[in-house]
């Protein structure tokens, strides 16, 4: 049996799950860099254009006041990507 018709369609999917991936790993050093936390990747989330995430108060209150640089940052090393905020 042939599956090869199989094996190109699941790798589409390994693409979007790697690149994804790779797109956190950027955000959370790009993050991390600015403030005086380390981020990990699992503790983030984008969707539309927002990046969510998932802290304590006062990690959040040093990323929002942050926002603007990291938003600068991610606009030059991610130019396909268009994040408007940081939640």
């Amino acid at each position: 049996m042939d599956y090869s018709h199989i094996t190109g369609f699941l790798e589409k999917f390994k693409k979007i799950i790697f690149e994804k991936e790779e797109i956190n790993n950027i955000i959370s050093e790009i993050i991390s860099r600015n403030i005086s936390f380390k981020i990990e990747t699992s503790l983030l989330k984008n969707k539309n254009g927002i990046i969510y995430v998932k802290a304590s108060p006062m990690v959040l209150n040093e990323i929002l006041i942050k926002k603007q640089l990291i938003l600068r940052e991610l606009a030059i090393s991610l130019p396909d990507k268009n994040f408007k905020d940081i939640k």
